[in-house]
């Protein structure tokens, strides 16, 4: 999906947008590329092929293939590529579910929670 793009057209039935994913959900998800997995998974359209995600969402089929692996590394010892942050939004869309953003503001709330315990252990 191109930035002059701003319709999604209609996917799995997607009416209001993204869909929220239950939090218990969220919180098993270790790692980012978990988060990604999880959002793929959950999808609306649940026949949607990898090569139909990258076309709707602009990237090359390889690239999907990396993002939706479930370890970080190939056979050869090669770094996967991760979802870019600017294709979290079209990504989200076309799936029809915010389990990536959710997990990013999941990780947020615990960094800040963290700073904010270490602030009161040194006052």
């Amino acid at each position: 999906m191109n930035s002059e793009n701003k319709s999604l057209p209609m996917v799995g039935g997607a009416v209001d947008g993204p869909s929220f994913v239950p939090e218990e959900k969220i919180a098993l998800c270790k790692t980012f590329r978990d988060a990604v997995r999880l959002s793929w998974s959950l999808r609306r359209t649940r026949g949607m092929s990898k090569k139909t995600l990258s076309e709707l969402c602009g990237f090359h089929a390889p690239h999907a293939t990396d993002y939706l692996h479930d370890t970080d590394y190939d056979a050869a010892g090669r770094k996967r590529r991760s979802l870019p942050p600017d294709s979290i939004k079209d990504f989200e869309a076309v799936v029809g579910n915010r389990a990536i953003t959710q997990y990013m503001v999941h990780q947020v709330r615990l960094t800040l929670m963290e700073a904010l315990l270490e602030q009161r252990k040194a006052a």
